[in-house]
């Protein structure tokens, strides 16, 4: 399922596209070592189900991937797929409705229908909707220290002039 950004992809200078472009790759490449490779090929219309609800869960995201048609069994999943299974993963997750099948559980057709079953049916889900609509709460980091008396008080009561004087011995 080759990802078209269509209209959402932010164009971005061509420098930073070749960086971006090899960037996705790399991440995707390292995400796909997470799915075990099947003992025997995915069925293509399994795949192709799986792509279409990938799509659909991705406009809840406003992605526009395009779709994507499987002619062919499928020997191991895709990496953006991969990656796209990770991403839905996360949010189902946190959403409180996590996926039935952990990405390194998936062995063949059966585990690919269940996920697709499952992101369908969250694509549906208004909760769910509206919950990725919602911002991410970002956590601020603290920019002011905290305040140990102790540390001043030992500062105020250090006698640094004898600590100077040379010592006889």
């Amino acid at each position: 399922m080759p990802v078209d950004f269509g209209a959402a992809r932010p164009s971005l200078p061509p420098e930073f596209e070749e960086l971006a472009t090899s960037e996705d790759e790399i991440i995707g490449e390292s995400m796909a070592v997470v799915v075990p490779v099947p003992e025997k090929p995915y069925k293509a219309q399994v795949v192709t189900a799986l792509g279409r609800a990938i799509v659909q869960a991705a406009q809840l995201l406003g992605l526009d991937l395009g779709e994507g048609e499987y002619t062919e069994d499928v020997p191991a999943l895709d990496p953006e797929m991969v990656r796209f299974l990770a991403v839905l993963s996360s949010a189902a997750e946190e959403y409180g409705a996590p996926l039935p099948v952990a990405l390194e559980d998936i062995k063949g057709d059966r585990e690919l229908t269940a996920l697709t079953a499952a992101i369908m049916a969250l694509s549906k889900d208004r909760d769910f909707r509206d919950f990725l609509s919602q911002p991410m709460a970002e956590e601020e980091a603290p920019t002011e220290l905290p305040e140990d008396e102790d540390e001043e008080m030992e500062v105020e009561s250090f006698d640094f002039a004898t600590r100077m004087r040379p010592r006889m011995g």
